[in-house]
């Protein structure tokens, strides 16, 4: 489906956004179970909640962002896009988080990250094949260590481990908050 599981809030906004973003690619997906399901998950929303998941997807054009934004925010636990918003902190006063862009502006290119479009694809991977995961756009990878060490990032930080090596859904969110002042700080240093 593209998504984190419900439970976790996505730590940035620009996550939220990518999120309702594959929530409107999977409605117009060809992949009936894949449409149905994002269907489903728009039923959350009063304006679609009587419409049957088969009438929903006859409507889909009618279907805007501002839906998908509110079905991300209803799943984190909010009841607006709104307050999501607030929740998130994203202001103008905002502690700066770490954009993981910033990995590929001067890292040498010569590291092969696994590449998924789904984030369960993802979290299979790391699970199976070990690694760190990271989001990326509309996208997920795993990478190496020598990939961190060469941004400058100590794989070796007891961190990494306290936050299971997801950058999406640590287990550990006070290790991911030093690790992302970490990462921030050597960007900063470029």
């Amino acid at each position: 489906m593209g998504t984190v599981s419900r439970a976790a809030t996505p730590h940035t906004l620009r996550e939220c956004k990518v999120r309702a973003s594959i929530l409107l690619k999977d409605l117009c997906s060809s992949e009936p179970s894949r449409a149905t399901r994002a269907a489903e998950r728009l039923r959350a929303l009063p304006v679609f909640a009587r419409l049957s998941p088969g009438e929903l997807l006859a409507r889909k054009e009618s279907v805007q962002r501002k839906h998908a934004l509110a079905v991300i925010a209803h799943e984190q636990g909010h009841a607006s896009w709104a307050e999501l918003k607030q929740a998130l902190g994203e202001h103008e006063d905002a502690p700066r988080r770490f954009d993981t862009e910033a990995f590929f502006v001067k890292t040498p290119s010569v590291f092969l990250n696994r590449w998924f479009a789904s984030y369960a694809e993802a979290l299979a991977s790391l699970r199976r094949d070990g690694g760190y995961l990271f989001p990326f756009r509309e996208q997920f990878f795993v990478t190496e260590a020598g990939f961190l060490a060469a941004f400058g990032v100590d794989p070796a930080d007891p961190d990494w481990a306290r936050m299971g090596f997801n950058w999406v859904e640590p287990l550990d969110t006070a290790a991911r908050a030093r690790l992302e002042a970490k990462l921030i700080a050597l960007g900063d240093e470029r």
